[in-house]
């Protein structure tokens, strides 16, 4: 399929005259618990010829479509690629605020496209907002575990499990070691080994329904697990935001940017 996507998103370039920074894959399959029928989230970072950033008349921040299995346009529900792009400008306004899904577009180690500017990177790793990442990933984990798993009548899917948990326990991550949690969920689950947060048992369940979920289809549904509840639960009640400085740099991109747009 990396032909088929890197195809795809050089005809968007071409569609809205953009040139493409970088492009890679978010969600599920970067973060190494997909099933074998996970859709593709294809995820980059555009800029456009320098004169269009001076017209009154801006074009859009935002490149998406989606594709069905046969690659034709399609509606986002249901699809098979699911391609978001980002303006640079604006991609750099939400780095600079410590935005975690652009952070993690960053750390994704599947890229189709393109390269990440180095001073980009380095700011998703060390000069961004502890609490904001902290509080992302807990409310992502509050949000997944109250919609989809609490109401359930005793049945939901691994996938809806997994984003909860990996919402709570990336957030226990920051907690813990003061860094950004690894871009796969198995490799942040085997760190936490041995540590006060989490048992090993419940690493051990979590990485075998990230095995178990590789092998059959996203809408699969199992029956809720009480020690998991209990673990979310627990969590969700814990209020404990890591204390580390937060460097506040909103002209960090500057430099970077101008350069690339000029293509220098």
């Amino acid at each position: 399929m990396r032909k088929e996507i890197i195809k795809l998103v050089n005809e968007l370039a071409i569609e809205y005259d953009v040139k493409i920074l970088f492009c890679v894959e978010s969600g599920s399959r970067a973060w190494g618990m997909e099933s074998k029928d996970s859709d593709y989230d294809v995820r980059f970072v555009y800029y456009r010829k320098p004169e269009e950033y001076t017209k009154i008349n801006p074009k859009p921040e935002v490149i998406s479509a989606s594709f069905n299995d046969k690659l034709e346009r399609c509606q986002p529900e249901g699809c098979l690629i699911d391609m978001q792009g980002f303006d640079l400008l604006k991609f750099s306004k939400m780095l600079s605020s410590s935005n975690p899904t652009v952070i993690e577009w960053l750390n994704s180690d599947i890229v189709y496209l393109g390269n990440k500017p180095e001073e980009y990177v380095r700011f998703s790793k060390e000069l961004f907002n502890f609490m904001s990442i902290y509080y992302h990933y807990k409310s992502m984990g509050k949000q997944n575990y109250l919609k989809y798993i609490k109401p359930q009548n005793h049945l939901a899917t691994p996938k809806k499990y997994l984003y909860a948990c990996r919402g709570i326990i990336c957030a226990l991550y920051v907690k813990e070691f003061l860094e950004l949690p690894p871009i796969k969920f198995p490799e942040t689950l085997s760190k936490l080994y041995g540590s006060d947060c989490i048992s090993d048992e419940i690493l051990n369940l979590l990485l075998n329904i990230i095995d178990n979920k590789k092998s059959q289809k996203e809408k699969h549904k199992i029956e809720n697990i009480e020690i998991l509840d209990e673990f979310i639960e627990k969590q969700l009640k814990i209020d404990e935001a890591p204390n580390k400085r937060h460097y506040h740099l909103p002209n960090y991109f500057n430099d970077v940017i101008i350069p690339i747009i000029h293509g220098v």
